[in-house]
Formats: C-alpha cells, sequence, structure tokens
C-alpha cells in the first residue's frame, strides 16, 4: 500500500483489477456474515439454544456493534485511508469467524458474530466510496453493480461451499480438537478468507474524485457542519434509508430463517440444500444486481432527476408477493418465490446505493452510508430476525415460523414500496 492517494487511469490499467479486489472483499464480508445460516440449525442443536437466541446471534449480534460504530466508520470513510480501513475490518471478520467456531455458549458465540458484523457491515461504505472514486458518474451504477455482485456471490458461496463442506465433514470421525462438522467448517472458512484480504495490502488509495455541484475534490467538514448539511437533504435522504431498511428487513429475515422452514418444514439437511440454494442465492442476486445496475444507469439516462430510483421502487414491489415463499407447499415454488425476493432486494440495493453516489456530495457520501448501515443493520438485521420468532411465538409456537417469516416480508415491503415513492418525488423536486 501507498502513503498517498493516487488518481488512477481513466479507462484501463489499475482501476479493473481494483474494483475486482474490492468485489472480492465485499464477496468474503458476505461470507462470513452468512456462513452461520445454512449450519444454525446444526448449531441450534449442539449448543442447546432456542430460537430466540438463534435470532438474536444472527440478528443483534451482528447489528449492535455496527449501530453503534457505523457513524464513526463513516467518518473515517470520509476523512483517511480508505483501504488501510477496509484491511482492519477484513481481519475483524476473519476474527469473529474464527470465534464462532469455537464458542462455548451463547455468549462466546454472540461477541463472535459481533465481530463479524462490525467488520462486514463497516466495510460496505468503505467499499462504496472507493468504488465511486474508481469510476465515472455515467458508469456508476454498473460499478456498483459489480460490488453487490459480489455481495451476492458471497452469500451464494456460503450456502454452497458452507453446505458441501459441513456435508463432507459430519461423516468424519476424530476431527482436530473434537470439532464438530460445523465448528470445523467455520474455521476452514475463516483460514481461507486469508487470501482475498492479503490482495488488499497491495492496493493503492485512489484520489478522491467529484461532489456533486463542485467539481473540486472535497474535503470532509467536521461532524456537526456534516450532518447539518445532510439534514438539508432530509426530503432525499430520509425515505431512500427508510425505503432500504425496510426492503431489507424481509431479505435480512429469510436469509436468517429460510433453513430452518426448509429443514422444518422439509425435511432437508445443509449437504441436501446446500448446493441448490447457493447456487441460486448466486443467480438471483447477480442476476438482480446486474438488472439493477442497467436499471439505474437507463433510468438516469432518461431522467436525471430521480430515474435512477425506478428500479428501487420496482425492486419493492417485486418484494411483496415474492416474502410469501416461507408458506409454498412445496420445494420448488419455495425456491422460486426466494428466488424473486433475491432478485428484488439486489435490484433495490443497487439503486439506493447508484443513487447516494450520485445524489449526495463526495464529502458526505461515507457519513450517509454509515448512517444508512447503522440503521438498517439495528433494524433490519438486529431486529427482523427476533420480529419473526417472537411472532410465531405470539401465533402459538415455533411450528408458526413460516407465516411470521412470510407476514414480517410482506409489510415491510409495502412500506419500501410507499418510502421510495416519497424518494423518488423529493428527487424529482
Amino acid at each position: 500500500m501507498t502513503d498517498a492517494a493516487v488518481p488512477m487511469p481513466a479507462a484501463r490499467g489499475g482501476r479493473p483489477h481494483t474494483l475486482m479486489v474490492l468485489a472480492l472483499a465485499m464477496m468474503a464480508g458476505m461470507v462470513a456474515r452468512t456462513l452461520l445460516s445454512p449450519v444454525q440449525e446444526l448449531a441450534k442443536a449442539d449448543m442447546g439454544l432456542s430460537d430466540n437466541q438463534m435470532g438474536l446471534i444472527q440478528g443483534m449480534a451482528l447489528a449492535l456493534p455496527v449501530a453503534v460504530l457505523a457513524v464513526p466508520i463513516g467518518r473515517l470513510v470520509d476523512r483517511t485511508r480508505r483501504v488501510t480501513l477496509l484491511l482492519a475490518l477484513s481481519a475483524l471478520w476473519i476474527a469473529g469467524t474464527v470465534l464462532s467456531g469455537l464458542a462455548w455458549d451463547f455468549a462466546s458465540l454472540f461477541v463472535g458474530r459481533m465481530l463479524v458484523g462490525l467488520g462486514a457491515a463497516g466495510a460496505v461504505p468503505a467499499i462504496l466510496s472507493l468504488t465511486a472514486d474508481l469510476s465515472t458518474p455515467q458508469r456508476r451504477g454498473r460499478a456498483v453493480m459489480v460490488m453487490v455482485i459480489g455481495q451476492a456471490a458471497g452469500m451464494a458461496a456460503a450456502f454452497a461451499g458452507g453446505g458441501a463442506l459441513v456435508g463432507s465433514l459430519a461423516p468424519v470421525a476424530g476431527l482436530p480438537l473434537g470439532l464438530t462438522a460445523w465448528r470445523a467448517t467455520m474455521l476452514l472458512v475463516a483460514l481461507m478468507m486469508l487470501a482475498p484480504t492479503a490482495l488488499l495490502v497491495w492496493q493503492a488509495e485512489p484520489a478522491r474524485q467529484e461532489g456533486v455541484a463542485d467539481a473540486r475534490p472535497e474535503v470532509s467538514p467536521r461532524l456537526g457542519p456534516a450532518l447539518a448539511e445532510l439534514w438539508r437533504l432530509r426530503r432525499l435522504v430520509a425515505p431512500l434509508m427508510a425505503g432500504m431498511i425496510t426492503v431489507n428487513m424481509g431479505d435480512a429475515a429469510a436469509t436468517v430463517w429460510a433453513v430452518p422452514v426448509l429443514t422444518r418444514s422439509f425435511g432437508l439437511q445443509p449437504a441436501d440444500f446446500g448446493g441448490w440454494m447457493g447456487v441460486l442465492l448466486g443467480l438471483s442476486g447477480a442476476g438482480g444486481t446486474v438488472l439493477g445496475g442497467l436499471v439505474a444507469d437507463w433510468g438516469h439516462k432518461r431522467n436525471a432527476q430521480g430515474g435512477i430510483l425506478w428500479g428501487a421502487l420496482g425492486g419493492a414491489g417485486l418484494s411483496v408477493p415474492a416474502a410469501l415463499f416461507a408458506l409454498a407447499p412445496g420445494v420448488p415454488l419455495f425456491a422460486l418465490l426466494l428466488a424473486l425476493l433475491m432478485v428484488a432486494g439486489a435490484i433495490v440495493a443497487v439503486g439506493v446505493a447508484s443513487a447516494i453516489t450520485l445524489l449526495v456530495p463526495n464529502h458526505l457520501r461515507g457519513l450517509c452510508l454509515g448512517l444508512m448501515s447503522a440503521l438498517g443493520v439495528f433494524i433490519s438485521l438486529g431486529l427482523a430476525p427476533s420480529i419473526v420468532s417472537l411472532l410465531a411465538q405470539a401465533l402459538g409456537g415455533e411450528e408458526h415460523l413460516p407465516l411470521a417469516l412470510a407476514l414480517e416480508g410482506v409489510v415491510a415491503s409495502l412500506v419500501g414500496v410507499l418510502t421510495f415513492r416519497r424518494a423518488l418525488r423529493a428527487a424529482r423536486s
């Protein structure tokens, strides 16, 4: 790494390579965040945990440190070397994955997931800020698309690789340290994640590029003035954040509870669904991301005043019927609706991220993304899984998990539609 920001070439050279390294980092962070999901029923049985405890481990543990530290991380994104920050955050999610695999009780697993959550979620604003400075405004949607494809690939790899690993390790007797298959899976994947982290060491810090109203590179102001300036953009930023958060509530709950539904309703084990679910999540996430990037760029060309948000609004609408996947009578319809939900979520993610990198000034992007990350992770990831488990209890017990999951997803998606309509009106004004 170098100590100074360096201009990147406009077309070829270091830029495609750097974008690929950033996408790999995004992928690794999502692997760390998602890896417990395909093995969570095994972990629950091994450690004697309840659905409510798993909801906290898969939700609040990931969300709490981000909710507290996302704004400071956002400020670091705006004011310090982002590549160095990203390297430190990647070390956190690797350490958290190791601790999760070695956890001996609820508290230690909770702490391990906290480290994973802080590293993976904290890396997002750094990666998106770097991406914005490595792409022109006309290609911003497609550049962000590459990063979201990295996230989709990470989720797919976690399910496919995690399911395959735990399935192959389950019959093996005498694993080192007396590890069970799910624990050995966590440790092996943590070792593999060292490779994409090492690539960050050789990446240069790109020069910060334009703001919205002024083409000069800008120096981020102090927090008070920055918050005041962001507050003046609240008619656009607030509904953007609200829409992203509510749609993510359905997606986050689906990611956590889809596996228990497959196991309890259809009798499937990780080795049975890991492969096809990984392919499904990867293709649907990548397909939705490509579609979202193209729609964002197309919308911006057709209507510079808000057209970049057309995809986000459409994706939120698609999420409403797709959220009923948990009530499907068979695995094929379950898979089809879950894929549609992931496509819709990816479209929304690209639309919102592209809008922020285009409509929010450069010196406020890290703060804006940090705030959205803090609120989004705390609400969508921190609360949504627990809302589902508590709602299932209110409906009569853990056997009502599919209905609770569907209700939460439909309501959250409908709220997302309403808030994106409001954001679109604000962008046009």
